[in-house]
């Protein structure tokens, strides 16, 4: 499965890229298909056949260019896309036999091959490959020994003992250490291989399975924190040397899991009703079942050489677990006007891998796993009924269930926050206790639309929530949610009106008020076990648990202003209210969009868009006060962002005699963040020695792109097609200053990752060769 998201985000934008290429590669054949009217009834009975072979040239190394489309580094890449398809079924032959293979991108990291072979209305079968590449940084640096995708990282033997204790700690490294940086390219690598097949018994039975197996390898870059306390034996260290607490380090977690997933489904169809029942297994596997790293940080200056100078840390990888689900969905037709569909689900999700150490344990692990378990039910209808003409009345309910019965313990453990008194470790520990967490939501939804008049539609909805929270039998008494229920009723309106035949609108208006029951003093009920929320302040509400008013308004018109242009414009306005002494207050968000296309003559068309989008969160919280006393120094933030983005596109076809056709493609993206702070109860709050208030740098990224693909028709059967993409990212962050050598938090190692920046261009040539 390859999922990219589709925005302009400084995380997402390979999609640009990507889709670029894919209408380098696929434009001419799109273009081909749409040379007379008929190609889709003519594809159905005598399909056109397709291979594609070129190259494709990236002039720059860019993880973030090439986040997902292989083309990260520099350099000419193979371009390699076919699709042939045959059997007796085609051309008039009789048959009911069909057969394809088809490849996509094979010569990059996001390739993919398929075939299938079918007999029409009784059984068929299909295999799949694809990979995807995610290249998530090429700046990454670690003073660390270990590869990529491995799970034990440590320190060269004389990369010697950091102290801690005092500053600049790890911002001064020696010559030494600063040597055994090296850079690590960071990525994941999925790689799915997909099996299905199906089979109809008669006009009412059917079966079908299928089956996928997905292998990931590579890494993903986590912050992680170092034991502290940890007695360190290294050539020079004294009794009283020990590793420093809460060490920071990012190091890379590897990602070497395979999970296969399971589908089969038993099928019927009658005259009025429909029915499908069905097993769903997905099966994970890690082949780790930890991380290992190393710290060099230390309580104090004495220099330690040898690899008895760090501490090493232990921390679990994503633990081995399966899901097993059973599903039945169907629809019945009471009537012509009256149609009723649902489905039932039940599953068991179980993971009982074992714990990966019980070094920071004092006293050993009360079990040595958790022996999770998670049922989930789901339930849905939905009935609709059109016995009049101009209305349609729907009714719709889901229920979903997620009871954990995990078994609820209490973990003695050394936090890393332990440090040494005099010399000798602070042996004291801490209490955690898991919440095997649940909840149950409930939903209704009653639907109205009608038809007012010829070319009018006025739709009224309403919905209930309810949700409830709980925990099965938290050990030592504690109580583990804040919001133990809460229900919300949301009602909209919708009036679509097209007024001429060139001319269409509508508007919208939605109400909801969320209802939460909120216990502001759950974080002091802790039971035998004072450590669990002890730090939450009273009068804190988190945001997605406290009650709110949302008022949503939206509205849009297009209009066909003569044959050759249409205009479209769209708005949206929200606004939320937060019932909540502390935490967010309110929320806003505002978007404007306007396209416009104009099509001078029937084989040329221009087309451009402005897009304007605005947020805006305000919260409060307190420096002071407790769990039972609510805090009277109170601060606040406000973080806003704002989105802009232009283009125009345009197409020419037709050109030299019909042969040539050409696309441009060029647009421009601007996003931006920005936090204030205010802390009234501190004057000095600006000054550069305490900077706890004022407002941040933007965080900023700026897109530019261009796109020009050329196709020309060489013959009947064959084409050329030229490609060029030019695009430009300028993004700043300031919390990758604190990567940097020398401007690290203290005891926090630099791994100078940097913010994405790149211009590179990408040429491609391809020849596409046709045939029956």
């Amino acid at each position: 499965m390859k999922t990219v998201k589709d925005n302009f985000a400084v995380g997402t934008l390979s999609l640009a890229v990507r889709g670029a290429l894919v209408a380098m590669f696929a434009l001419p054949l799109a273009a081909h298909a749409a040379d007379a009217a008929n190609d889709e009834v003519a594809a159905l009975t005598h399909p056109t056949n397709s291979v594609e072979i070129g190259v494709a040239n990236v002039s720059q190394n860019s993880a973030k260019f090439g986040e997902y489309n292989g083309l990260n580094d520099s350099g000419a890449s193979f371009v390699g896309n076919f699709d042939i398809r045959g059997g007796n079924a085609y051309d008039g032959a009789g048959g009911t036999t069909r057969w394809g293979v088809n490849g996509n991108d094979l010569g990059t990291t996001s390739r993919s091959l398929g075939g299938s072979v079918s007999n029409q209305g009784q059984w068929d079968l299909n295999i799949g490959y694809d990979e995807l590449r995610h290249n998530i940084s090429d700046t990454y640096q670690t003073p660390q020994q270990g590869s990529m995708g491995g799970n034990n990282f440590t320190f060269p033997a004389n990369f010697g003992s950091i102290n801690g204790a005092a500053s600049p700690s790890a911002r001064v490294l020696n010559a030494t250490q600063l040597g055994a940086f090296h850079t690590e390219e960071v990525g994941t690598t999925r790689k799915n291989t997909s099996f299905g097949a199906g089979y109809t018994f008669n006009r009412q039975w059917s079966v079908q399975f299928d089956y996928n197996r997905l292998d990931q390898s590579g890494a993903k870059l986590i912050g992680t924190g170092s034991q502290g306390a940890i007695p360190l034996i290294g050539t020079g260290a004294p009794s009283a040397l020990f590793g420093f607490h809460e060490a920071n380090n990012i190091i890379m977690n590897p990602t070497s899991y395979k999970t296969d997933t399971f589908n089969l489904a038993l099928n019927w169809v009658g005259d009025k009703g429909h029915l499908t029942g069905g097993y769903y297994g997905s099966i994970f596997r890690d082949d780790y079942n930890s991380l290992t790293w190393q710290s060099a940080l230390a309580n104090g200056p004495i220099t330690c050489v040898g690899a008895g100078c760090f501490v090493t840390n232990t921390m679990s990888t994503a633990p081995d677990n399966s899901l097993h689900q059973l599903n039945l969905t169907g629809g019945y037709a009471f009537s012509p006007t009256t149609k009723l569909v649902g489905g039932l689900s039940y599953g068991r999700n179980t993971q009982n891998d074992s714990y990966a150490s019980a070094l920071m344990q004092p006293g050993g692990l009360p079990q040595s796993s958790l022996n999770g378990k998670v049922i989930t039910t789901h339930a849905d209808l939905k009935l609709t009924n059109q016995t009049a003409k101009d209305l349609v009345l729907s009714a719709g309910l889901k229920y979903n269930e997620r009871d954990n019965r995990t078994a609820s313990n209490a973990y003695d453990y050394y936090n890393i926050g332990r440090t040494n008194v005099a010399g000798i470790p602070n042996l004291t520990p801490y209490a955690g206790v898991n919440t095997p967490y649940s909840n149950k939501k409930t939903q209704l939804e009653l639907a109205a639309d009608y038809r007012l008049a010829k070319g009018q539609n006025l739709r009224l909805a309403y919905e209930r929530e309810d949700i409830k929270r709980w925990c099965n039998n938290v050990v030592g008494g504690a109580q583990c949610v804040a919001s133990p229920s809460s229900n919300e009723d949301k009602l909209g309106l919708t009036y679509r009106l097209k007024a001429r035949e060139d001319v269409s609108l509508n508007a919208g208006y939605t109400y909801a008020k969320r209802n939460a029951d909120f216990d502001h003093a759950f974080a002091a009920d802790t039971g035998t076990y004072p450590q669990v929320n002890g730090g939450d302040r009273l009068g804190y509400v988190a945001y997605p648990y406290a009650t709110r008013t949302q008022d949503l308004v939206k509205a849009g018109v297009n209009w066909q202003a003569t044959d050759k242009l249409d205009l479209g414009l769209s708005a949206r306005y929200a606004n939320d209210d937060y019932d909540a002494t502390l935490g967010v207050q309110d929320g806003r968000t505002k978007g404007i969009n306007l396209d416009a296309t104009y099509s001078y003559n029937e084989n040329s068309s221009v087309s451009a868009y402005a897009s304007w989008q605005n947020g805006e969160r305000n919260l409060l919280n307190g420096n002071n006060g407790t769990a039972t006393v609510a805090p009277t120094n109170i601060w606040s933030n406000q973080l806003k962002d704002d989105s802009n983005a232009i283009g125009i596109s345009t197409r020419h076809r037709g050109l030299m005699g019909g042969k040539l056709e050409i696309i441009g493609d060029l647009s421009y993206s601007l996003d931006k963040s920005h936090y204030s702070t205010q802390v009234p109860y501190n004057l000095n709050c600006g000054l550069a020695t305490t900077l706890t208030c004022g407002d941040t740098p933007d965080i900023k990224s700026e897109l530019t792109t261009l796109k020009l693909t050329g196709n020309y028709k060489v013959d009947k059967s064959a084409k050329v097609a030229l490609g060029y993409i030019y695009q430009k990212l300028s993004s700043s962050d300031y919390f990758y200053n604190a990567e940097q050598y020398g401007y690290t938090p203290n005891r926090v190692m630099p791994t100078n990752l940097q913010a994405p920046n790149y211009s590179v261009n990408v040429v491609t040539a391809t020849y596409i060769y046709m045939f029956k």
